[in-house]
């Protein structure tokens, strides 16, 4: 008996189910004391009842040997006793019945759910199984129609079942039920089921909060989400797609920070993979204001290949060291960035970069670079910029040059001619110290 309750719980996780499916097999010895039960229970002065039906040693003999060898995912050797026993006339309906059902368990055993919903149905058309088990099998073939998406009858199946059972349906059952109005777009049905499913247990199944949750978001009704999805996430830490669901909550209630610190519980348990997920976050930790953070993401991955080689990942590495103040490994990044652009912008930025780092000769020839390629917003304040690194460098002719085309711009002409003028008056002594 405890392999053949451990084969109907494998049975049941391998469906799915909720635990429902069951094997009416009943060992001899308890056969005979079912039976004198049953018989103290008769009173004359009632009509009789149907006695449980019962297999006979033979039957039983057959049967379990099939369950050993299922258990032992020997399929097509369980089918020969089971054949055996649908070919002999010297067994009862019953028994024929419980060889069919027990046919289902092994086509479930081996994932083909579609002779599986075909041999339950087999097994109910005999008419032999006892009305508990029939309605067990309904319940099976409610999540088999589903599997295999008849939907309806699955629905139809499940309401059945229902009516039919005794007692309190357990939980499963209306999870079942609010899963199966939710793929028929059902959402009010939906919901009364699945919040019934939820007050019956101490604690919630992830399923049953994926069902509600995505009753409420397809619903917008985000302000009803949030505390189930917070909840979620302190069950669940290693679900990401609560995190994800979590994320777009705040960001619709504007609590960015909130959502920040999300995006941030993903990253640390390395949920984030994606090029497009790593880049995003490194773009998140600069908008907050932790610029080295973004730095380190992003030079780790475009150097293992995690994040993109891209024109604008560069960039961004880029902006990321020079907000920290990190000129030198800037250079890299942006030398890279502004080969791979079809613009001088950022042959500009790399100019600007060795200007902080006082490299004249380098900014220079990059200002000089970013003037050739074109495609610049401020062009006159690059050239102002080349005219101070020609400047720096003492090449005073090429730098007045480049003054003189800042000064074309009103914005920064006064700048440009203020250089010209200190330029100016720093040859006229040199000269004047040369003649004396």
């Amino acid at each position: 008996m405890r392999r053949q309750l451990a084969l109907q719980f494998a049975l049941a996780a391998a469906l799915g189910f909720g635990g429902l499916l069951t094997l009416p097999v009943i060992a001899p010895h308890m056969a005979e004391a079912q039976a004198q039960e049953e018989k103290k229970k008769e009173k004359p002065s009632k009509p009789q009842t149907r006695r449980s039906e019962v297999l006979g040693k033979a039957a039983f003999k057959r049967i379990e040997e099939a369950q050993i060898l299922m258990g032992e995912e020997k399929y097509a050797e369980a089918m020969v006793p089971l054949q055996a026993v649908l070919d002999s006339d010297k067994f009862k309906p019953y028994e024929k019945a419980v060889a069919i059902q027990t046919m289902g368990f092994i086509y479930a055993g081996q994932g083909d759910y579609k002779m599986t919903l075909q041999t339950f149905e087999r097994a109910i058309a005999t008419g032999a199984l006892p009305p508990r088990v029939v309605n067990d099998l309904t319940y099976n073939l409610a999540q088999l129609n589903l599997a295999e998406g008849k939907n309806r009858k699955a629905l139809q199946l499940l309401e059945k079942w229902f009516a039919n059972f005794e007692g309190v349906p357990p939980a499963d059952a209306y999870g079942l039920k609010a899963q199966i109005h939710l793929i028929l777009e059902d959402l009010p049905k939906s919901e009364q089921a699945i919040r019934q499913a939820l007050s019956m247990v101490e604690a919630p199944k992830k399923n049953w909060t994926r069902i509600l949750l995505s009753i409420l978001l397809q619903q917008e009704r985000y302000k009803d989400a949030r505390p189930v999805l917070e909840d979620a996430v302190e069950r669940w830490p290693g679900e990401k797609i609560f995190w994800q669901q979590l994320t777009v909550i705040y960001y619709d209630a504007n609590d960015e920070k909130l959502a920040f610190v999300a995006q941030q519980a993903m990253f640390v348990q390395g949920m984030l993979t994606t090029s497009k997920e790593l880049s995003s976050m490194a773009q998140l930790f600069l908008y907050h204001g932790v610029p080295i953070k973004a730095a380190q993401i992003l030079d780790k991955g475009l150097e293992d290949g995690t994040i993109e080689k891209t024109e604008k990942n560069y960039e961004l590495l880029a902006n990321a060291f020079m907000h920290s103040r990190e000129w030198k490994k800037a250079v890299k990044p942006l030398t890279i960035a502004a080969e791979k652009s079809d613009k001088g912008t950022f042959y500009e930025q790399l100019g600007q970069s060795y200007l902080q780092d006082e490299k004249w000769k380098e900014a220079s020839n990059a200002l000089e670079k970013a003037l050739d390629k074109g495609g610049l917003d401020d062009e006159a304040n690059t050239w102002l910029l080349l005219g101070i690194a020609r400047t720096r460098i003492e090449a005073f002719d090429d730098a007045i040059k480049a003054f003189r085309k800042a000064g074309d711009d009103d914005d920064v002409a006064k700048d440009a001619f203020r250089w010209i003028r200190s330029i100016e008056r720093r040859l006229a002594e040199e000269k004047r110290n040369s003649a004396s």
